[in-house]
């Protein structure tokens, strides 16, 4: 009697392969996690260790930007602008369905 290779198998085991996957990713996961604390002062010796060290070096690129970049929607809103001065009327408010065209 001969024994096939596992090579020739024609079942496909879906239980098996789902956990060869969830386990291959999770791996990837945790080798990405895992990166900074193993190689960034290989490749990336001027990168921060620290939180308090990367909070200040975002704190200096901050003060670097322009202010407007920092403002949110609210800060920049557009109440008290005018009207467009060719059309000659404030086209920014609705019309009700009485008024003339």
């Amino acid at each position: 009697m001969t024994t096939r290779h596992q090579c020739e198998q024609t079942e496909i085991n879906y239980v098996a392969e789902a956990f060869n996957w969830e386990q291959r990713i999770k791996g990837e996961n945790d080798a990405a996690r895992q990166w900074p604390s193993n190689w960034s002062s290989v490749f990336a010796p001027d990168m921060p260790k620290t939180n308090s060290e990367k909070i200040e070096r975002l704190m200096r690129e901050m003060s670097k930007l322009p202010v407007c970049a920092m403002m949110s929607n609210s800060q920049m809103s557009y109440v008290g602008r005018r009207g467009y001065k060719e059309l000659g009327r404030d086209y920014r408010r609705k019309r009700s369905w009485e008024e003339d065209i």
